[in-house]
């Protein structure tokens, strides 16, 4: 668990990738006697430049310590008419490197989001040394990174970096159940036969991040063929979701990997304030249970999940589903 997740706090009205989900989540799985906690190790800056490019490292690096203790900066310069000449200033420069003018630079953000890619790989360390399952509990977020860019409360890939380190044992595939598209990852390994990304979301005509995430997208290069977009109508029920798993992990049995990597999306819940689906935990219990039936080495990274009153409940559901216990509401 990212123990540091609390410093990255951004307090204005309505910002909800809020810390309060850590231990809404934490108070779902802790009774089940299921997990332990392991701190996480501390990597070196070079696991992330692995899986990111130099500038935008270094921009979150030194940008978040010029950010005045309590306050955030948000992207809202955007220059792409001139990506040669980025501005100076580093607060107009956040447009040169996000995606979006809601996942602000503060002073604790990069340092936040380090720890988190600490907990991811703290989490792939463990499968290989031998455990079948392990959870990286963080915050912020990271599938919105791309190689160049940040966004949708991203800073850095969590499960990118886990799966670039995973990768050099065996290949990997990532499976993406968070209501919005796993732009990171697909930008990340989009050229590469190694790494299959498959992600189930809502279509981009309506679900952030708009730009990315269309079916026709299956990589490039020699990682043509290995990026799937299962794309989702902004109305569904759950026997629809189920069907779209199926398909997403029928493709990852022909893969045949040695290490499966989950982007943990809650937001695909019932009343989520950012998605639109009507996942319950039975559900949650049911679509896992299909995960861990694929018998692999499994790393789940948290993604997003911002109602904190169902949060524990459809936790509670997904793990207990993922190793095949037993799920009871109540």
């Amino acid at each position: 668990m990212n123990e540091e997740h609390d410093i990255h706090h951004v307090r204005e009205r309505g910002y909800v990738e809020a810390p309060a989900r850590i231990p809404a989540i934490l108070k779902g799985i802790e009774p089940t006697g299921l997990f332990y906690r392991v701190p996480p190790r501390r990597y070196p800056e070079g696991v992330i430049r692995a899986v990111h490019d130099d500038a935008l490292v270094d921009y979150l690096k030194r940008a978040s310590m010029e950010v005045p203790e309590g306050r955030s900066v948000y992207p809202y310069v955007f220059p792409i008419r001139n990506q040669t000449r980025p501005p100076k200033d580093r607060a107009y420069a956040a447009g040169y490197f996000c995606i979006d003018t809601f996942t602000p630079m503060n002073r604790n953000a990069y340092r936040a989001a380090v720890r988190a890619v600490d907990c991811a790989l703290t989490a792939a360390e463990a499968l290989l040394s031998g455990q079948r399952f392990a959870y990286a509990l963080v915050r912020p977020p990271g599938h919105h990174a791309e190689r160049r860019a940040f966004g949708g409360f991203c800073y850095f890939c969590n499960a990118g970096a886990a799966a670039e380190h995973l990768s050099r044992h065996g290949r990997v595939a990532i499976l993406d159940i968070d209501y919005h598209h796993g732009n990171g990852q697909q930008e990340i390994f989009a050229p590469r036969d190694d790494v299959l990304t498959v992600s189930i979301h809502g279509h981009p005509s309506f679900a952030y991040p708009f730009f990315t995430g269309f079916e026709e997208e299956e990589g490039e290069g020699d990682g043509r063929g290995f990026n799937l977009n299962i794309t989702l109508p902004e109305r569904i029920d759950a026997a629809k979701y189920t069907r779209a798993l199926g398909i997403a992990l029928d493709r990852i049995v022909a893969f045949a990997p040695a290490f499966l990597v989950v982007c943990l999306g809650f937001d695909t819940g019932k009343g989520d304030p950012t998605g639109t689906w009507p996942l319950r935990p039975e559900d949650f219990h049911a679509n896992a249970s299909r995960i861990g039936a694929l018998g692999l080495p499994t790393v789940v990274v948290q993604e997003g999940g911002y109602r904190t009153a169902t949060l524990g409940a459809n936790a509670r559901a997904f793990f207990t589903g993922l190793v095949g216990r037993g799920f009871h509401l109540s």
